[in-house]
Order: C-alpha cells, then sequence, then structure tokens
C-alpha cells in the first residue's frame, strides 16, 4: 500500500511538472518543445485531456493535419472545438459541422465552447452555402456573448443579402451591443485550456464586458490629452497640424472629425457605434458610415481598422484620390505601416488614377512584408495590369486565390484580366466563381453584365446589372451602365431617368453626363445636350468623344465655327486611326454646307439626317 501511494504521488509529480513546462512553451512559442512535453504527458499518463494537449500543441505548430488525427474520436467540448478548427483549415467542412453538432449534423450534441462554437458553427453553414443557418448561427453566437465582434460583422453582411426589410444602421448595432439582456455570458476560460461560457445569474444587469471603463488616454482634470500632429480630417484628404483652442471642460477638436467628447468610453458605446458604420458600409451608405465613423473617440478613430473603412467610404463613392489620401494616411502611422487588409482596394485606386510609380513602390514593400497574404499578390497583379501586361497580371491574381480560395475579390480582378484580353469566356467563369463565393459582391454581378453588354445581349446585361444595383443601388457608374442597356434597347426615356439618378449621386460621372447628351441628340434635344457635353468636357477635358458631339450639336444649332473648332479638337486628341475618317468626313460636310449656304439658290441646305450619322467614339469605360 505504501508503496502504490509513493508511486502515485510521484506520477502526479511527473504530471505536474512536464504540465508547468507544456503551459510554458506554448505560451512563449515554443511548439516543438510544448510537443515534445505533450508527448511525454501522454506516455506517463494516456487520456483525453493530454491527447487534447498534443493536438493542441501540433495546431499551434501549423500541422493541422496531425493535429485532426489525434482528436478523431474524442468527445469532449475542448477536442471537438479544436476539431471543429482543424477541420475548418483543411477546407473538410462537412467533418467540422459532425465535430459541433454531433453525427451526421443531427444536433445531438450542445455546441462546444458556447458564442465561438456557434460562430464556427455559421463559419461552416456559410462555407456550405447554407447563409440562412449561418445567420441563425452568428446570431446566436451573440446572443450568448455580445463581445463577438467577427459574428456581428459577418451577421450584417449576409443579414442585407435576405428579404428581410432593411433597418437603420444605428437600430440595427443596437440590437446587439446597447443593453444586453439578462442571462447573457461572456466568454471565459479555465487555466487558458478550454473556453466556456460563463452563466451569469440574473442578478448581474450587464456583462463585463459592456461594464463603463475610464478612457486611458484622459487624465483628470482640465488638462487634456496633447493631439497628435499629422491626423487627418475625413472629407478632405490633407494631413493638418491641429492648432490650440478653447473648449468647455471634457471636450476636445479633433483635426478627424470636430468637437468630441473625452469623458470616457464603454466597450458597448464603441461597439454600437462601430457597428452602426459597418452595418452602413455593408450597405454601401457611404455618408452614414462617415457620420457614425466621427462619433468615435479620437484615439480609437486614429487605428487601421477605422482608417481603412475611411477610405473605403471614398473608394465605394469613386472618389480615388480621397480614397488613396486615407489609405497613405493609415499606412503613414508607424504600427499600422505594414498593415495588409485593404491593401486590394489601395491598389485598385492607384490603378484609376494610373499613378505607376506609387503602385510600384506599394508592390516592392508588401513583398517583402508577408507573401503568403492574397492582398500582397493582388497589390502586385494590380500593378502589371497596370502596365498592360494582362497575361502576367492573371497569374499573380490566381496566387491570390491560390492562398485563399475565399477571397473573393481576386476571382474578380482577374476576371477584368480576361475580359481585357478578350477571353470572354473564362472572364465569365470567374465572375461566376467570385458570385458563388459572395452572392453580394456586386462588382462581380457588374463584369457579367458589362461582358453581355459588349456582346449585345442586352436583356442578360440588364439582369446583371440589376442585380448589382440591388446590391448598391446608390453607385452611379452602375447606374450609368444600365442607363446604356436601356438606350440600346431603344427605351430612351428610361435611360435619361438612370442617368439622371447616376448624376444625383455623382454630379461629376463623365460616362452619365456624355450618354445622357447622347439620348438627347437622338431625341433632338440640342439645347440640353449641349449643357451636358460642356459639363462632360470639364470632369474629362481629354475625350475626343466629347468634342465630336459637341461638333454636332453647334452644328445642329448653326454654329459651324464652333462645329468645326470641335471637330478639330476631336481629331487631335482621338488615337484611333479608325475614327480619323468619320470625323474629317464631318468637317467636310460643315464645309460644304456652308458653301452650299453661300452658293445656294434655292434655299436649301445639304445636312445629312441624324439617321445616317456614323457612330460616335465611345466614352472611355470605368471598372468597378
Amino acid at each position: 500500500l505504501k508503496f502504490a501511494v509513493w508511486t502515485r504521488n510521484a506520477m502526479n509529480s511527473f504530471v505536474e511538472t512536464a504540465r508547468a513546462a507544456f503551459e510554458y512553451c506554448l505560451s512563449n512559442f515554443l511548439y516543438d518543445q510544448a510537443i515534445f512535453y505533450a508527448e511525454r504527458l501522454v506516455a506517463e499518463s494516456e487520456n483525453e485531456e493530454h491527447a487534447v494537449l498534443l493536438a493542441l500543441a501540433h495546431y499551434r505548430a501549423g500541422d493541422t493535419g496531425r493535429a485532426r488525427h489525434l482528436l478523431q474520436g474524442l468527445l469532449s467540448q475542448g477536442a471537438r472545438y479544436l476539431l471543429a478548427k482543424c477541420c475548418i483549415v483543411l477546407g473538410k467542412y462537412d467533418e467540422a459541422e459532425i465535430a459541433l453538432t454531433g453525427p451526421q449534423g443531427t444536433g445531438a450534441w450542445e455546441v462546444p465552447n458556447g458564442a465561438a462554437g456557434y460562430y464556427l458553427l455559421g463559419e461552416v453553414k456559410e462555407k456550405r452555402n447554407q447563409r440562412d443557418k449561418a445567420i441563425e448561427c452568428y446570431s446566436r453566437s451573440l446572443e450568448v456573448s455580445p463581445v463577438m465582434w467577427g459574428a456581428y460583422e459577418r451577421l450584417s453582411w449576409l443579414t442585407l443579402g435576405t428579404s428581410a426589410p432593411r433597418c437603420a444602421p444605428r437600430t440595427f448595432a443596437s440590437a446587439y451591443f446597447r443593453q444586453p439582456d439578462q442571462g447573457r455570458s461572456t466568454p471565459t476560460h479555465d487555466n487558458g485550456r478550454n473556453f466556456q461560457p460563463a452563466v451569469r445569474s440574473p442578478a448581474a444587469a450587464r456583462p463585463k464586458a459592456w461594464r463603463e471603463v475610464p478612457d486611458p488616454h484622459r487624465k483628470t482634470g482640465a488638462r487634456e490629452r496633447t493631439q497628435r500632429q499629422g491626423q487627418y480630417r475625413p472629407g478632405e484628404g490633407v494631413a493638418v497640424t491641429p492648432k490650440a483652442s478653447r473648449q468647455p471642460p471634457g471636450a476636445r477638436t479633433s483635426p478627424i472629425s470636430g468637437p468630441r467628447r473625452e469623458d470616457g468610453v464603454t466597450l458597448a458605446g464603441l461597439l454600437e457605434s462601430l457597428g452602426a458604420a459597418v452595418h452602413a458600409l455593408h450597405s454601401f451608405d457611404t455618408a452614414t458610415t462617415l457620420q457614425e465613423l466621427r462619433t468615435i473617440p479620437t484615439h480609437h478613430y486614429e487605428t487601421g481598422f477605422v482608417l481603412d473603412m475611411v477610405a473605403r467610404c471614398h473608394f465605394e463613392a469613386t472618389d480615388y484620390t480621397k480614397a488613396e489620401e486615407a489609405y497613405a494616411v493609415c499606412r503613414r502611422l508607424e504600427k499600422e505601416s505594414t498593415r495588409t487588409t485593404g491593401l486590394e482596394y489601395y491598389s485598385v485606386c492607384l490603378w484609376h488614377l494610373r499613378k505607376e510609380v506609387e503602385l510600384g513602390y506599394l508592390t516592392h514593400e508588401v513583398l517583402q512584408w508577408d507573401r503568403l497574404r492574397p492582398q500582397t499578390w493582388c497589390v502586385v497583379g494590380n500593378c502589371f495590369s497596370l502596365q498592360k501586361e494582362h497575361d502576367t497580371a492573371i497569374k499573380f491574381f490566381k496566387r491570390a486565390i491560390q492562398l485563399d480560395p475565399s477571397f473573393t475579390y481576386a476571382y474578380t480582378l482577374c476576371a477584368h484580366e480576361y475580359v481585357a484580353n478578350e477571353k470572354f469566356d473564362r472572364a465569365i467563369a470567374m465572375y461566376e466563381h467570385a458570385i458563388s463565393t459572395d452572392c453580394r459582391h456586386y462588382n462581380a454581378w457588374f463584369g457579367l453584365g458589362n461582358i453581355y453588354h459588349r456582346q449585345e445581349e442586352y436583356e442578360n446585361a440588364k439582369y446583371h446589372f440589376r442585380k448589382a444595383l440591388e446590391i448598391n443601388p446608390g453607385n452611379s457608374v452602375l447606374r450609368s451602365y444600365l442607363g446604356m442597356v436601356y438606350q440600346s434597347l431603344g427605351h430612351l426615356d428610361t435611360a435619361l431617368k438612370e442617368y439622371a439618378f447616376a448624376l444625383r449621386a455623382d454630379a461629376q460621372n463623365g460616362m452619365a453626363l456624355f450618354q445622357k447628351a447622347c439620348v438627347l441628340i437622338s431625341l433632338e434635344r440640342w439645347e440640353e445636350a449641349l449643357e451636358d457635353l460642356t459639363k462632360a468636357r470639364k470632369v474629362a477635358p481629354k475625350e475626343a468623344c466629347v468634342y465630336f458631339q459637341l461638333g454636332r450639336v453647334y452644328w445642329k444649332l448653326d454654329r459651324p465655327k464652333k462645329a468645326v473648332l470641335h471637330y478639330n479638337i476631336a481629331l487631335d486628341l482621338n488615337r484611333d486611326t479608325k475614327d480619323h475618317h468619320t470625323i474629317r468626313n464631318h468637317i467636310e460636310k460643315v464645309r460644304i454646307t456652308d458653301l452650299t449656304e453661300d452658293t445656294r439658290e434655292d434655299g436649301l441646305a445639304i445636312r445629312p439626317g441624324p439617321g445616317n450619322q456614323p457612330q460616335a467614339p465611345q466614352f472611355s469605360s470605368f471598372l468597378v
């Protein structure tokens, strides 16, 4: 009996020491040594707990397949949760769902780890295109614990893709972050191993996460924290140096968004404001997004996450200059200088602005930071696309897809390159793959509509443009393309309405101004056409087709000198030799008409009718 007690005490001492060594190595990222000590634990006392520790060490070391193998058949919540994580990484979504819910997805088991488990299950459902069930899982995750920010982001995005009635962004966010219901739980942990939902009594009015905490950046008294230099003011796109100003106690003037209260911030209040901004951005309501972001404290505003949202708002509004400035400010922050999130949009901004040097420099930088992120290769692909090396760009976009098959934008960018090479079949396949990955990716719907429009399949084009507008109804470029489809179908009044809507969204949309003027010319409303073409000339002063149409309008208004002047400008700007003949013919017709009017005896002028006019050059297209 004494020997047995001594043996048991010795074994307990060994297990405790080895366990302490394992946890020390794991917490200090020494995963190979953690595996070594986990194996010692399994050899000394083989049980499920030690098997999970060994699998955890392999998972942290990146050996996901080995971790999955070790977890097979284990039934504890920690084991099932870790198995689901491994299966998601390996793309085995069926097996992940079984690990979370029970055999064949029967739901016989309780979802492990509470809110985190429901979040994982939502990811699995989303990957399997069961979006309604994913919404239920994300919603349940937030009910269990309102600090599941990732669940809120996905819930916000997916909810907007359903037929459910939409509500204001602030209302949507308040439902999850303002006053959590009684009995909600926050994630707690047991010795850093198995996360479980904490059961809260009804006496606890709010989770700890929502208890008010003081602002660590604000000192007591009237003295305010010194403002940072070179801050960004949204909507102006410039870096400014803050000036001293006199404000009431507890307030400060921010060069970012005007006066702010700095009395303190609660986590619930901050998440509510950020949640409202995120939901507005998911609705592509960029004005509301910027308005909501102005309500958060300055030290939270000056972070990569928020500045990336500001830049994205300008990007979605097709204001690429301000978007570039916002992205540049974000990257100038020392702690965000190597941030890869959002770089795919930043590089597209530089592509639209034709900034080859800046895009080349950004490519050089990101290749030094991280070559295992899909955003890196999207930047490289956009750089080569700007150089008209479309085949090379396609290779890099495919590399981004290889690194992350769920990275939707890479499919769309790759499809754009196929369109540039006029390989429409491959482009259609890429656009469709993007839509299957994310059905709310309006860029892919636009791409399909653009292809069908170029192929003169106008009904198909109209369907896809309208699908894109269901997702992003305020996009001026999409409205313009839909107007072009109606124009091609002969529905000129409807086309004019679409162009008017596009111009209300963006008064500087040169394509909408030009196409609207073309419709007005077809309707022989010359004065209105002249007004829109004059505006289009200010927006796009180097577009030959604008001057060509101005020449036509001036000729119809019996102003031949103006007509010849604009025809000649169009001839100088036009780089396509096949259009030179068309423009020269119009110049000659004006001259012949003037000569005939000077020498005519019967009072008749020689002018071709509107139906005999050659096709005018097309306004430069805009990629979304």
